[in-house]
């Protein structure tokens, strides 16, 4: 139908399945596509390899575009990068008839979600350089904890998160930017950073045992 509004998900995260950044974005999907969207995912890496001008099409035709991502040295995946380089040089100087919306997720693997704020604000700028509406970004701390999971079927640990992506689809559904409500809730811990930092140390200390590099973990060879 020609009035059906189109949302396109960009998944950032190198991982080509089972990603966090994917299980984000597709209870997003699955939201709007109740609103009447119909909706496509695309992976960063893959598409970039496979078909960067079938990329540009897909982006050029969304009437809403939502990168998850998950963060990487206080930025972003470099194939995200990559693609944000090329998308804005594609989109330069273009006319497009239609109002085009852009909002991002941005997760991360430290207990608090402010470390992706400068990932988000990277998303800002690209979004306003492409022309795109910036709605809003969402910053989400823990994310190990959700490992590619679902989130719905998560419980309690990811209510927060399921009640500020519901407010979100509910907003982008109107063509309003995201609220401080829902930007508060997904702010939230997933479980108290005490008792994740226990669980992340010992997860480390298990993968060097794996690697037998356990021997090693409190080397400091430059200190004299």
């Amino acid at each position: 139908m020609l009035n059906e509004k189109k949302a396109l998900l960009l998944i950032g995260s190198p991982k080509k399945k089972n990603s966090t950044s994917e299980s984000l974005g597709n209870y997003l999907l699955e939201g709007l596509n109740k609103k009447g969207y119909i909706s496509e995912k695309l992976h960063i890496i893959s598409i970039l390899k496979d078909d960067v001008e079938g990329l540009f099409a897909k982006v050029n035709d969304a009437d809403i575009v939502i990168v998850s991502a998950p963060l990487y040295v206080d930025s972003l995946p470099s194939p995200l990068i990559k693609a944000f380089e090329l998308i804005g040089q594609n989109r330069k100087g273009m006319s497009n008839s239609k109002s085009q919306r852009f909002i991002s997720i941005v997760n991360n693997g430290f207990p608090e979600s402010f470390h992706s704020n400068t990932a988000l604000k990277i998303c800002k700028i690209f979004a306003d350089n492409a022309g795109f509406q910036w709605l809003g970004g969402l910053a989400i701390g823990c994310s190990p904890a959700i490992n590619g999971m679902p989130i719905k079927n998560l419980g309690g640990m990811t209510r927060n998160i399921v009640k500020s992506l519901d407010i979100t689809i509910d907003k982008i559904a109107k063509n309003e930017s995201i609220p401080l409500e829902a930007i508060n809730l997904v702010s939230k811990e997933i479980i108290p950073s005490w008792l994740y930092t226990l669980i992340a140390n010992r997860g480390w200390k298990i993968q060097a045992r794996k690697f037998n590099a356990h021997k090693s973990l409190y080397i400091k060879p430059y200190i004299k």
